[in-house]
């Protein structure tokens, strides 16, 4: 390509749109015409060219003038652009076409996607967390027993993985119950134990304690921890509840 050429399409510059747009300008309620009518917009506008005429704006395109009225006059019914007044040459108010109702709009679209992705991603944990749960238990979890499940991760605001080790805790004591993993929860929380590795922190400091002698309850004879065994029964016993 001769230099020049290449020179001036250089100085012409480019028109970007945001990809998010392109992918999801039918969720805005756009047709593919009134989404070229917006590029063409856009062109002029970084053109500093802020009202074009219905010619100029047919003219790039295969639409009549009448036609690219009714595209524009439908994107102002849609309230996705904007047409407002602004201070020109001589002080003289001149209206100019803004795209920011779209932008806002494509704003709020945006944040919902993110925000819904959000929600699947959670949905996706918490059956995945249930399935672990009634694994665990050799049966389906009863209506309350999910229920608390549920308010361990909305209402107390709980990390997923924190409610795995308290399962993993009360499987290898032996003591697999709600009551048991719930107070488990509540002493990590005293102890500001937000995530997983904090977790197996605290569990680790746990058994290095496993060979110290202990009195057996039931029998007052001294025994020894077994390997498996975690001093998580204090918990139960300290805490009220």
């Amino acid at each position: 390509m001769d230099n020049k050429i290449m020179q001036k399409w250089l100085e012409a510059g480019y028109v970007t749109l945001p990809h998010v747009l392109v992918e999801n300008y039918a969720k805005l309620g756009m047709d593919e015409q009134e989404l070229v009518v917006v590029l063409q917009l856009q062109s002029f506008l970084e053109k500093r060219i802020y009202f074009p005429s219905m010619e100029d704006i047919a003219k790039r395109m295969t639409l009549s003038t009448e036609q690219a009225f009714r595209v524009i006059q439908a994107l102002v019914t849609k309230r996705l652009i904007a047409i407002k007044q602004q201070e020109g040459t001589a002080q003289v108010l001149a209206e100019s076409y803004t795209l920011e109702p779209l932008w806002e709009k494509l704003m709020l679209l945006f944040e919902n996607m993110h925000e819904e992705q959000q929600v699947v991603s959670q949905q996706h944990v918490q059956i995945s967390l249930y399935s672990q749960f009634e694994q665990e238990f050799g049966r389906p979890l009863s209506p309350m027993e999910a229920e608390m499940l549920s308010a361990w991760i909305d209402q107390d605001r709980n990390n997923p993985e924190l409610i795995r080790e308290a399962l993993k805790e009360a499987v290898i004591s032996q003591k697999l119950s709600f009551r048991y993993i719930d107070r488990i929860l509540l002493n990590w929380n005293r102890q500001n134990i937000k995530t997983a590795e904090q977790a197996r922190a605290a569990s680790a400091a746990f058994h290095e304690q496993v060979g110290t002698p202990n009195t057996d309850k039931t029998t007052g004879i001294r025994v020894k921890k077994s390997e498996n065994s975690i001093p998580l029964y204090d918990w139960l016993d300290k805490r009220k509840g």
